[in-house]
């Protein structure tokens, strides 16, 4: 099979790879599309793998190619979405049902071969039948959608409350959705990019801030009185990361779900805020929870099959193994202008693409 393998890092080599072989208790995959996450880019350009080479990919969706002979839940030709976390099963929190929080976990794309490639496995009971109202570029999203609810099921939003969400990349634009569906009143996105907040008000933003223009946290103070009753960090930044503490009113809550790579350095002001007005400050991660993998998931399959939960106007790219490489270094050094890209195994996509091809070579 073709796919895309990390030999180190920023080196990636298109590459015919043995196709997957399973076990008794596994499904062999055929993939339509997986998206690129965020931690993917530092994990290829900057911070490294857990090991080479590796074929990355954890956000994928596709089609049943083969099971086990112990699979009795699918069927050869089911279309289905995986959950890529696999915990361990034997740490003390995953034998509280915390599976996110295992102590040695691995994920398919990050500790073991994902879908970058053409096929990929995964054990058997992480693998969900999809609805047929979803189609394969919106299941690609249901992974990050996960993550984005975990941490607005953490915020505890209250009908009628404000919520603002730091960072309008993929994962705050499904934080602003689930916060809508939760029942927040307003919801204020804050970016540094005009198109990002455009995208947000589109899901359901009721006021944008773009943080390059204006002091945000003056701007929501304004716009609130006394500040969020809920802040969600999903950018990844320390200095969003104190503004969403300077934005919260007294006894709000803070959730910090982007992941910095560095510490924070807290001013003073910050932490008399903490302090003085009772913050409530917590941590969001992963999104698994009992039963396997949890209400995370399923949340997401239902929102999405209903229609209610947006992720295929989200897609910015969708491109081909071969372009992997390219792309994730395009966003690391922030040359590409991107949303969401998707890694499509999609052969009408590759059709449409070079119909396109062949209409812009005939007219130049």
């Amino acid at each position: 099979m073709e796919a895309a393998v990390l030999h180190s890092l920023g080196e990636f080599h298109t590459e015919l790879v043995d196709i997957p072989s399973i076990n008794e208790d596994e499904v062999l995959i055929k993939v339509k599309y997986c998206g690129i996450c965020g931690s993917d880019v530092p994990r290829a350009m900057s911070h490294g793998a857990r090991k080479y080479p590796l074929i990355l990919g954890h956000e994928f969706a596709g089609v049943v190619e083969k099971k086990g002979v112990n699979v009795g839940h699918l069927a050869v030709g089911d279309r289905v979405v995986v959950a890529p976390l696999i915990p361990c099963n034997k740490c003390e929190y995953c034998l509280s049902s915390n599976y996110g929080l295992c102590d040695d976990y691995n994920i398919i794309g990050t500790g073991s071969d994902g879908a970058f490639a053409e096929y990929v496995k995964a054990p058997k009971n992480h693998v969900l039948q999809l609805d047929d109202r979803i189609d394969f570029e919106t299941a690609a999203g249901i992974e990050p959608a996960t993550i984005a609810y975990h941490a607005v099921q953490k915020a505890a939003i209250q009908p009628g409350e404000t919520v603002v969400v730091m960072g309008c990349g993929p994962i705050g634009q499904l934080t602003i959705q689930w916060a809508r569906i939760f029942g927040a009143a307003k919801i204020i996105a804050v970016d540094i990019f005009e198109e990002k907040l455009d995208k947000a008000k589109e899901l359901g933003a009721t006021f944008t801030f773009n943080a390059k223009l204006c002091n945000p946290v003056e701007e929501i103070i304004k716009n609130t009185g006394l500040g969020a009753d809920v802040v969600i960090e999903t950018a990844g930044s320390s200095i969003t990361q104190q503004q969403s503490i300077l934005s919260a009113k007294k006894k709000g809550r803070v959730i910090f779900l982007g992941i910095t790579h560095i510490g924070i350095d807290l001013e003073e002001k910050t932490m008399d805020h903490i302090m003085r007005g009772e913050l409530k400050i917590q941590g969001s991660w992963n999104s698994y929870t009992a039963p396997y993998p949890g209400i995370a998931w399923k949340a997401s399959l239902d929102f999405m099959a209903k229609g209610q939960l947006e992720f295929k106007s989200m897609i910015s790219h969708k491109i081909s193994i071969d372009e992997v490489g390219e792309y994730i270094k395009g966003m690391a050094d922030r040359s590409l202008r991107f949303n969401k890209v998707l890694v499509s195994l999609d052969r009408a996509d590759k059709k449409t693409d070079d119909k396109e091809k062949e209409i812009v070579l005939a007219s130049s």
